[in-house]
């Protein structure tokens, strides 16, 4: 007799084990209780034992049933999610996403891209949260989370997105009141202006300097502004000062000297990475093209 050559016959066993009846199974499959019986006998005639054994109000699985059960459960899981994957592979990028940025990368760097590929994909819609915070991509309900810095989330997927250089900078009406910095110890002799007050180690050339911090603004932004005002040094993202330092408004202190280069990583979770519009985003953001920095959140 021939063997059974596709794999519906061993789903449709499957199913019957995990639903608990025919019945919840056909309903699971959207097939008659009549076909789902049938398929089932036809297994048992070509497996020459039978599989389950059947009541009234009971259905339970024969010493060979369990142990077939046992081997053919994964290759069919293993093959519905193949199948998934192909099918979503071909389809169009769809549904709701939703992002959590940092603001001032966000603004820069991200929203332009996010534009662009929502222009090219009209059946995707978009959730972008501009949030300097660290979000819980899980609890709070992310699909994709961009962070700066180091990752620890060792359960999270992620993907490197680009580096970002920094520079420390203050306005001239600071340096005219004081003394411009010659080495990196001499930014310990300035107010800073910080985003968060546990920042306050920065490392130039090759040296770590505690800077006194006299603001914390809990905003890239209002730091670079706070730091164009006169109120004191600010360690900030060089795309975000670009055209301060070119207009003059700002001016870069130790340009000589090195600074560490901070990471912007991509993370989401495995179950998320099954969305076809987080992978068609994904391929866009980490795709050959250099993501594009536009140097104006004013």
């Amino acid at each position: 007799m021939r063997e059974l050559d596709d794999l519906s016959g061993l789903s449709i066993f499957v199913s019957i084990v995990e639903e608990g009846s025919l019945s919840a199974a056909g309903r699971a499959l959207g097939l008659p209780k009549a076909t789902i019986s049938r398929n089932l006998a036809l297994l048992e005639k070509r497996l020459g034992a039978p599989l389950l054994i059947r009541s009234t109000r009971a259905l339970s699985l024969t010493d060979a049933g369990r142990r077939f059960f046992d081997r053919v459960q994964p290759i069919v899981r293993d093959a519905q999610r193949a199948t998934a994957e192909i099918k979503s592979d071909h389809a169009a990028p769809a549904g709701l996403l939703r992002i959590a940025v940092p603001v001032a990368y966000g603004q820069a760097a991200i929203a332009p891209r996010l534009l662009a590929f929502m222009r090219r994909h009209p059946a995707v819609r978009i959730d972008l949260h501009l949030d300097d915070g660290r979000v819980n991509l899980v609890s709070d309900g992310y699909d994709l989370a961009i962070r700066m810095g180091t990752i620890e989330d060792s359960e999270l997927i992620s993907h490197k997105l680009a580096d970002v250089h920094r520079v420390i900078v203050a306005s001239p009406g600071w340096l005219e009141h004081n003394d411009v910095p010659r080495s990196p110890g001499d930014l310990a002799r300035h107010a800073a202006i910080v985003t968060r007050p546990d920042l306050v180690q920065w490392q130039i050339g090759g040296e770590t300097v505690r800077v006194p911090w006299r603001m914390s603004t809990g905003n890239m932004i209002l730091t670079r502004d706070a730091a164009r005002d006169g109120l004191g040094i600010a360690l900030v993202p060089e795309f975000l000062v670009l055209r301060d330092l070119e207009r003059g408004s700002l001016v870069r202190l130790l340009p000589d000297l090195e600074l560490p280069v901070v990471q912007a990583t991509a993370l989401h979770t495995r179950a998320a990475s099954q969305s076809v519009a987080l992978r068609a985003l994904l391929d866009d953001l980490l795709s050959s093209r250099p993501i594009p920095v536009d140097a104006a959140p004013w």
